[in-house]
């Protein structure tokens, strides 16, 4: 589990929470609150019972009285338009609307499980991404056949008969000895009952943390949802934010008409860690696409919903096909459009698309990014920019995340993140692979995958709800459990040297193609 960089799982599954009393969504926010604990690995909830029994931690439904104990707790309010957390008794909740009610609950959930993994002393005073252990077997060689080094005479092997790679180096201090060096990961039974038995504890005496007090709050939106949107990644972030906009519309009474969902995913297989952070996968899915996948979900959510996967990744020969389109796909030859077929199959052989998806790119009312590196959110944004679409951009990863609206041309990824966006493409979220990994946790996917299908749920509303009224940008730390709100649309610490040199489209697109690409 990605998650055990950041917790104390042992501690986690063992933890005794009870659920208290009901109010506004009471139902809804329970069953977030259950799906949260199991993708977390804690026992179910239980049912606060006053009658001498024990609990770490009480989580307080609604409007419900605090009970009179020593017990650390938190309040979760459903708001008319957004949720709070509180330790205030007095606090009362409010009527949110039917279409939102599923996505602030998740994001409720969210925020109350975090606060539980921060004061019972679950979660790590540091992010620790990797461990293993390291052996060192200092030796003298006198005894090897001259000129062989150990690695060729010696094997060092485990209690289970497997041998374990090494290396050697000579110690320059007089003795003529040899040090042989090996590095054993966690997930061997060796490495697992050592480091099982350490602990990782912050020096300092008081370790406990102070109660968070939050109160989102997002415009209301009640009206029909209808539209396209192209949906790129639909991993930690993009599974949750179509399960926000799918629920909420069948709860609303919608069957999904008039709706036109189109996911973008390059993952071709479903993987065991997938499951404890992303919403719309099972067991019985892994193996199989994600795209694939999720469609399915989407569709038996929402039968009347228009919805389309695609197993591959948005990148530069899509942008380079909306910015040279009218040149490319359209050229009038006596008075009659002839398709560029070199370009067309340059395009589709690079990418996997067919191509008419430049017709989908087009169309489309929104782009909701869900992908976990800077430089493909800078494609995505540029693509948002040439079309004069908004672009809903999330990322998470470990107990930290960040929110973005990008409408149109008003700014940009470099805008806001400098011009490392546009070559950065090492993932900045839940990395799957490589030597150190990076550490997920569904509280930080579940919170911003659903603030983005809610911001999704406004810019395809018809209730005259609008993405300007959301904040431009919402940063959140899982350490202290509180949030940052920029409001100003407009707003880009790098904006003005971006500018300097024409707008967001263009020059966006020429740092793009220009750029070196960094690991």
């Amino acid at each position: 589990m990605r998650q055990e960089g950041l917790v104390d799982q042992h501690r986690l599954g063992s933890l005794r929470v009870a659920l208290v009393g009901g109010g506004v969504c009471r139902s809804e926010l329970s069953a977030a609150i259950w799906q949260l604990a199991g993708q977390l690995g804690v026992g179910p909830p239980l049912e606060y019972i006053n009658d001498g029994r024990t609990y770490d931690f009480l989580i307080c439904l609604g409007d419900s009285c605090v009970p009179q104990t020593d017990t650390p707790y938190t309040r979760v309010q459903i708001l008319d338009n957004g949720v709070r957390i509180t330790s205030d008794i007095d606090s009362r909740s409010g009527s949110p609307s039917v279409l939102q009610e599923p996505g602030l609950c998740t994001i409720a959930a969210a925020l109350a499980w975090q606060e539980v993994l921060r004061r019972t002393g679950v979660s790590l005073p540091v992010e620790v991404p990797k461990k293993y252990i390291t052996v060192n077997l200092r030796m003298d060689p006198s005894k090897l056949e001259y000129g062989k080094e150990p690695e060729s005479a010696l094997r060092l092997v485990g209690p289970d008969g497997e041998a374990i790679p090494f290396r050697s180096n000579s110690r320059d201090d007089g003795t003529g000895h040899t040090v042989l060096s090996a590095r054993i990961d966690e997930g061997t039974e060796l490495a697992d009952s050592v480091l099982g038995s350490i602990k990782l504890e912050s020096t300092e005496s008081d370790q406990s943390e102070p109660p968070a007090e939050i109160e989102l709050m997002i415009p209301r939106c009640d009206g029909s949802v209808t539209g396209s949107v192209t949906v790129a990644g639909v991993g930690g972030l993009g599974s949750w934010a179509m399960h926000t906009v799918a629920t909420g519309i069948a709860k609303s009474g919608g069957d999904g008409s008039g709706l036109s969902v189109h996911l973008v995913d390059p993952d071709t297989e479903i993987e065991v860690h997938n499951l404890n952070r992303q919403i719309l996968y099972k067991t019985g899915d892994l193996g199989m696409p994600k795209a694939e996948v999720s469609a399915r979900r989407i569709c038996g959510i929402l039968p009347k919903a228009e919805v389309r996967a695609y197993v591959d990744a948005l990148g530069l020969p899509h942008l380079d096909g909306l910015l040279n389109q009218d040149d490319i796909i359209q050229n009038q030859v006596g008075g009659e459009e002839e398709e560029d077929t070199e370009f067309i199959e340059e395009f589709s052989g690079s990418a996997g698309f067919s191509a008419d998806f430049l017709d989908v790119l087009n169309s489309a009312d929104a782009i909701l990014c869900g992908v976990d590196n800077l430089r493909s959110r800078s494609v995505l944004s540029a693509m948002s920019s040439h079309l004069g679409i908004p672009m809903i951009n999330a990322g998470a990863r470990g107990f930290i995340g960040g929110f973005d609206v990008f409408l149109g041309d008003q700014t940009c990824m470099v805008c806001r993140y400098g011009t490392r966006a546009v070559s950065q493409h090492r993932p900045m979220s839940c990395q799957e692979d490589g030597e150190v990994p990076f550490s997920s946790i569904v509280t930080s996917t579940a919170l911003f995958g659903a603030l983005e299908g809610l911001a999704l749920i406004s810019a395809l509303s018809s209730d005259g709800s609008s993405l300007s009224d959301w904040p431009s940008q919402i940063s959140w730390s899982g350490w202290s459990n509180s949030f940052d709100c920029h409001a100003d649309h407009a707003f880009g610490p790098f904006k003005q040297t971006f500018l300097a040199k024409g707008g967001h489209s263009e020059h966006l697109a020429d740092l793009l193609f220009d750029a070196e690409v960094s690991a």
